[in-house]
């Protein structure tokens, strides 16, 4: 008997996770001043403007041997806490600066990537660390992942820094 959902289970494929936000590029994220950084603000508050894709589950480092132990589909399968590659932005947002123009100031307005104006990015992109939810099936002492199981702490859809889930899994190995 099955403890809660069965799901797919996740091998790691490089196929890309559901990807989170909303691209509003019209979208003025401050007006300042002619030199300097612009602020940046959290994820939480930045994915109402941003757009973070769909991107690839590539592991960030190699993979542990231990990972060849245990096979979906003959593909090593995704445990809780592996990390994959950054996630960046595509989308840009606009800071105004005010810079001098002869006896007054004039609007400049530029175009900033997400991933400079988000805190968790850093530039790059954030980190996406899968958070299985497995409750019943371990691989190496490790829940086993899922489809629909977030990429950073919290449940699907609201986690953090990531708010992607795991969007593909293997058509005929279910887990619960």
């Amino acid at each position: 008997m099955a403890y809660g959902f069965l799901l797919p289970v996740a091998p790691i494929t490089g196929l890309p996770c559901s990807g989170h936000g909303i691209c509003i590029p019209s979208t003025v994220h401050c007006v300042m001043g002619c030199a300097g950084p612009p602020p940046m603000y959290p994820i939480k508050i930045k994915q109402y403007t941003c757009w973070w894709p769909p991107l690839a589950l590539i592991p960030f480092g190699p993979l542990n041997p231990l990972k060849a132990t245990v096979l979906t589909n003959f593909l090593p399968t995704m445990t809780f806490g592996d990390r994959f590659i950054n996630h960046p932005s595509p989308c840009t947002n606009i800071v105004i600066h005010m810079c001098p123009c002869g006896k007054s100031v004039c609007p400049k307005p530029t175009p900033y990537p997400c991933s400079v104006l988000t805190i968790e990015d850093g530039g790059v992109g954030h980190t996406r660390i899968l958070i299985a939810q497995s409750k019943t099936v371990f691989v190496t002492k490790l829940p086993i992942g899922r489809i629909y199981d977030p990429l950073g702490i919290g449940f699907p859809g609201f986690s953090w820094p990531c708010s992607s889930v795991v969007a593909y899994g293997s058509p005929n190995v279910l887990s619960s």
